[in-house]
């Protein structure tokens, strides 16, 4: 057992307030300002379309959820598992957050590829177990598979925004380096989305979901031919192969469901 436990507990409690308020502040009152991260300051050219971020409000929906069930959960995944990391993904993604407020483009990627270590401690962590309660599912593999997604979708956008922020308005058109360079972080988190998180990730359809999600968006704010079609045909590529791990999900609970009638005819 972790030491400090209630410490813990009551930790994850104050941060989680803490990232709210901040993201609520910034994603509602602060929407139409150029500094924050739902406006238009900062744009890049694998930058998805506003309506996006609201995956935000359900990772902490969830992660609210998650604050609650800590105290009647499986205190050894929470306790020894999760640990202080919650603590330190929220400190440090809110510490994102005043950086890509305040201009600090360089600091931000640098604090958002840091934000990625605890975030992937903690998926390691779930991901080793293979509990199949409903509350813990609901409670903590959904919104830890959600989070971990939403970062690495930030931590391409921050890279971006850092080294190839040269988009000036919708009509700008990108160079051919930054061009290739979009197209293959397209890839590369197309391929998280179908290869890393449904066959290494054993299924995970949350964290492929916010891929997806986030290349619709891309396809939906960028103007540029190569970019729109790439993000679009990867976006409906990942959504098939999510489709389809779906199905099979479904149709393999229905054999393990009927195995012990068939054995027993």
């Amino acid at each position: 057992m972790a030491r400090y436990p209630l410490a813990i507990k009551i930790a994850n409690v104050f941060v989680y307030i803490f990232l709210l308020g901040s993201n609520v502040y910034s994603g509602l009152f602060n929407r139409e300002s150029e500094n924050s991260p739902y406006g238009g300051k900062h744009l890049t050219y694998i930058s998805p379309a506003p309506f996006v971020f609201g995956v935000w409000g359900l990772i902490h929906f969830l992660l609210g959820g998650f604050v609650i069930y800590q105290w009647f959960g499986d205190q050894d995944l929470v306790l020894d598992g999760i640990n202080w990391h919650f603590v330190n993904i929220t400190l440090l993604n809110t510490l994102w957050l005043a950086l890509w407020h305040n201009d600090h483009l360089i600091l931000s990627w640098i604090v958002i590829l840091i934000t990625t270590i605890p975030v992937s401690m903690i998926y390691a962590v779930i991901k080793r177990r293979d509990g199949n309660n409903i509350n813990e599912i609901i409670w903590i593999r959904a919104p830890f598979s959600l989070y971990h997604a939403w970062i690495v979708v930030i931590a391409f956008i921050s890279t971006f925004a850092a080294f190839a922020n040269d988009k000036k308005d919708d009509d700008s058109h990108p160079s051919l380096v930054v061009k290739i360079f979009v197209v293959i972080a397209l890839l590369i988190l197309a391929k998280l989305a179908t290869v890393g998180y449904l066959y290494k990730g054993k299924g995970d359809i949350a964290g492929s979901i916010v891929i997806a999600w986030y290349l619709y968006g891309v396809a939906v704010e960028q103007n540029d031919q190569v970019i729109h079609w790439t993000a679009l045909v990867l976006a409906i590529i990942s959504s098939i192969v999510i489709l389809g791990s779906v199905i099979q999900k479904i149709r393999n609970r229905h054999s393990e469901e009927s195995t012990p009638l068939i054995g027993g005819v």
